[in-house]
């Protein structure tokens, strides 16, 4: 630790100090190919106090120990077995969103009575809809790790909107939660900071970047000015002498940004703006996101070109918050953990008292009540498959299901598994899969993404700056903002800027310039060699350097940091010909093949869920795909 180091507190003792920081995470080529060297079968985790994972912080997500065991079981790892004599009904592999709605929807149209283990790899529910908590100066912060909120619920599958609705959510508007008491007095102003790393030098540029006065300070040239205020201000139709066929030939054949330099004429200046921009939405940037689906986003470059598309007006249902002055969606605090918590209540009475959407948000879920033997269902947690199958390979008969916890392996039986995990990892756990299908699982590819809380004491700079939130597109983290500002069931977000808050920064690591599958698969070597050191010095860095203007001090204003790493974070197909993504599966495939679909299909007493299963990582995708594995059987 160097002076500077000190200076960004690294040495200060903050909440930050339940990770695993040992050696760097060694793997191969990809999940679907030998690990590099010998991984541990289940290090030992460190705790937090109190058995309470939301409030565990550091290294969360794909946490140390969350993972070992399925490289260990990529490379051809043997254990030898304990059977616990366990028997199951119903045992599910995957307790997201997915695996517990898969619970939930089992035991209402199948069987009422059946007995339930639900079997998960991390130390906390909900997959990629995690909650994270701290508590600073005596006040409790709650903060999304993961999936951020339920997205326009008026046009979910009716399967999903069935679910949503038993849970108790009942609104599809958050308008009468949010709470602007913190950052709408005086009215705040979007802010963009320009890295000199990037761009020759620091600069926040504080409002619209095409007024005279904020572009003239920005650190640009000239020309790149200029092409910065004509990209965003979009008036151009840059193919207004080609047809709409044409049009569509060119969109459809090269990504985003290679639209915007050939035909927008755009530099390497300003397209180092624009690179970052797709990736908290598509975790891809400029260079590799198809240019249709950047027409079909509304980004910037296409004006009102006319592609010969006949525009269809959004259907939205009564109350549902669309329309003039409504926002068709729901943000929790904890964005979706929510769900999964209203889930877990719904399955395991006494998990967390209440009844309602709202009261559910401040309560305490109590964890020893997850796998407690006398649940019809019960949630082992800290429990990663590595061996699953039929028994005697007859796939009419009952299936044994091995995982690891606490360093060791245990098998129990299930007359019934719903896979609920990653699709590529399946086969080599799975020997009863079918070649064909093989395939077809191993064309799911996962991009990695990381969603970072930072608890700080108060929110005086961005008040004494005027601004809310800011975009920083050449930096280590893409963004700088404060969490969803919902108060609700009795929980509250800060009211004045002295109030604690919480920061969320998204951090997308690729490798730009190659397709997009390879810029995935790259970048998941590169998160999980990334020590929890390098995140929290670049939050230090990136904090003083954007906010230290307002007062921020980064040495004594951070009270609490957590990171969640997902390296399999949103679910995609691909075709193994082309490289492309699927990103809009149902809506635009160019290819006769859907691998998710091959993909999916039941294995004797094996059905298979989760959103690899609809290349589509989304909370309906999820709640659906489980419905369909749930009675395909």
């Amino acid at each position: 630790m160097n002076s500077k180091d000190r200076l960004l507190g690294m040495d200060r003792p903050i909440d930050r100090r339940d990770f695993l920081n040992g050696t760097s995470v060694a793997i191969g080529a990809s999940l679907l190919a030998a690990c590099a060297g010998k991984t541990p079968v289940m290090p030992e985790m460190t705790t937090a106090p109190a058995p309470y994972p939301p409030a565990r912080t550091g290294m969360r997500g794909s946490h140390p120990g969350s993972f070992e065991g399925a490289h260990a079981a990529v490379e051809g790892e043997n254990w030898r077995a304990t059977n616990t004599g366990e028997e199951y009904d119903l045992i599910i592999v995957g307790a997201g969103i997915s695996g517990l709605s898969a619970a939930h929807i089992y035991l209402r149209d199948v069987d009422a009575n059946a007995r339930i283990l639900i079997l998960d790899n991390h130390d906390d529910f909900g997959g990629h809809a995690k909650r994270n908590e701290f508590k600073v100066d005596g006040k409790k912060l709650i903060a999304y790790g993961g999936t951020m909120y339920v997205t326009a619920p008026h046009t979910y599958p009716e399967v999903s909107k069935q679910v949503i609705r038993e849970l108790g959510i009942d609104q599809f508007s958050d308008r009468d939660y949010r709470d602007n008491s913190a950052f709408s007095t005086p009215p705040r102003q979007s802010a963009t900071f320009f890295d000199k790393e990037t761009f020759g030098k620091d600069h926040l540029a504080i409002g619209d970047l095409t007024s005279d006065e904020v572009l003239a300070d920005l650190p640009l040239s000239e020309k790149g000015k200029e092409d910065l205020k004509r990209l965003i201000e979009d008036e151009t139709n840059y193919l207004a002498d080609m047809t709409p066929q044409e049009r569509r030939e060119i969109i459809y054949s090269i990504s985003w940004g290679d639209y915007l330099k050939t035909y927008a004429g755009v530099g390497e200046e300003v397209m180092a703006y624009f690179q970052s921009r797709p990736e908290g939405v598509w975790a891809i940037g400029a260079d590799a996101l198809p240019a249709w689906l950047a027409y079909d986003e509304g980004y910037p470059g296409f004006a009102e070109m006319d592609l010969g598309f006949e525009e269809e007006e959004p259907e939205v249902e009564e109350g549902s918050g669309g329309g003039q002055g409504g926002s068709s969606g729901f943000r929790f605090p904890d964005g979706n953990a929510t769900v999964a918590r209203l889930l877990v209540r719904r399955l395991i009475p006494g998990s967390a008292n209440g009844t309602t959407m709202q009261d559910i948000v401040p309560a305490a879920l109590d964890y020893g009540t997850l796998d407690r033997s006398n649940n019809q269902t019960r949630i082992r947690l800290s429990s990663i498959v590595i061996s699953m199958g039929h028994i005697n390979g007859n796939n009419s008969r009952n299936v044994e299901v091995t995982y690891l916890n606490n360093g060791s392996a245990k098998t129990v039986t299930g007359k019934r598994v719903i896979w609920a995990g990653y699709h590529a990892l399946l086969p080599y756990i799975c020997s009863d899969i079918p070649e064909s299908q093989i395939e077809a699982l191993s064309n799911s590819v996962r991009a990695p993404l990381v969603y970072t809380n930072v608890a700080i004491r108060n929110s005086r700079s961005f008040a004494n700056l005027g601004i809310r939130r800011v975009r920083c597109p050449g930096s280590f983290f893409n963004g700088i903002g404060p969490t969803h500002n919902i108060s609700i069931g009795g929980y509250e977000f800060a009211k004045t800027p002295d109030d604690p808050v919480v920061l969320f920064m998204t951090h997308i690591p690729l490798a730009a310039g190659l397709p997009a599958p390879e810029q995935f698969r790259m970048g998941r070597y590169k998160l999980l060699e990334t020590p929890f050191e390098t995140f929290e010095r670049n939050i230090r860095d990136q904090l003083g350097r954007v906010l230290g203007p307002g007062g921020f001090d980064p040495a004594h204003d951070i009270a609490g940091i957590t990171v969640n790493r997902w390296p399999h974070g949103y679910a995609y197909s691909i075709d193994p010909e082309s490289n492309d993504v699927a990103y809009y599966p149902d809506d635009y495939w160019p290819h006769e093949r859907k691998p998710w679909v091959e993909a999916r299909a039941r294995v004797g007493n094996i059905a298979i869920a989760g959103t690899d299963a609809a290349s589509n990582a989304m909370t309906e995708s999820a709640i659906e795909e489980a419905h369909r594995a749930v009675h395909s059987f």
